[in-house]
């Protein structure tokens, strides 16, 4: 399974890397490409069912303690996360913040509300400001982390609302920085990072540690 992580839920199978995989690690420092969601290639997506979190028969990501999202909307606010997450001229930092503001204001979103959870979804990214801010040289790199960590994480099912997920972001990054401060190698800290976050620890004991009201 080594680099996959691998999330089954109703839409379908999605699958990240873990950038302990010093390939994989590589992969985030070339910026040729865009970064968005695409289909796995064979290689990578294997002929059978692969091992992974098992979210199939189980209730939507919640939005807030109490209040489920539908697949649709999460989806969509996946794919605007990662988006803001990737976007040029904006630090690690900032984009977290932004994405945290984002996330505040679409959990004020009731299901008695005139407005349908996906368009709330679209309007919560939408009045977000672009800042643009001075990049160190690795936080491209940094970003595309964030958003792989992002994308179909285990997370995402197992905190009790979509903070936790952004939570989790924020102390993924917390652990980068650490990492960093110990021999400035970017790639290197990405990689014992992924070997913490991913390997040595339990993602369920991180999201109740994150969850809200924890």
């Amino acid at each position: 399974m080594f680099p996959r992580q691998v999330l089954h839920d109703s839409r379908g199978t999605f699958i990240s890397l873990s950038h302990f995989c010093p390939t994989a690690a590589g992969l985030l420092f070339d910026d040729d490409d865009p970064v968005g969601i695409t289909d796995a290639p064979p290689g990578l997506a294997g002929d059978g069912m692969l091992d992974g979190l098992d979210a199939r028969s189980v209730w939507p990501p919640l939005l807030r303690p109490g209040v489920m999202m539908d697949l649709q909307s999460f989806a969509l606010w996946e794919r605007l996360a990662i988006e803001l997450l990737t976007r040029s001229a904006v630090a690690p930092r900032t984009a977290l913040a932004a994405l945290h503001e984002a996330t505040e204001r679409l959990e004020s979103w009731s299901p008695d509300s005139d407005v349908q959870l996906e368009r709330a979804v679209q309007a919560a990214f939408e009045a977000l400001p672009a800042p643009a801010t001075l990049l160190a040289a690795h936080d491209p790199a940094v970003k595309r982390w964030l958003a792989a960590r992002l994308f179909g994480s285990w997370i995402s099912y197992q905190g009790n609302a979509l903070r936790t997920l952004v939570r989790f972001l924020h102390a993924c990054h917390d652990v980068f920085v650490v990492e960093l401060a110990r021999d400035r190698n970017a790639l290197e800290a990405i990689r014992r990072s992924d070997r913490l976050i991913i390997h040595e620890a339990a993602s369920q004991q991180i999201a109740t540690l994150l969850n809200d009201g924890s």
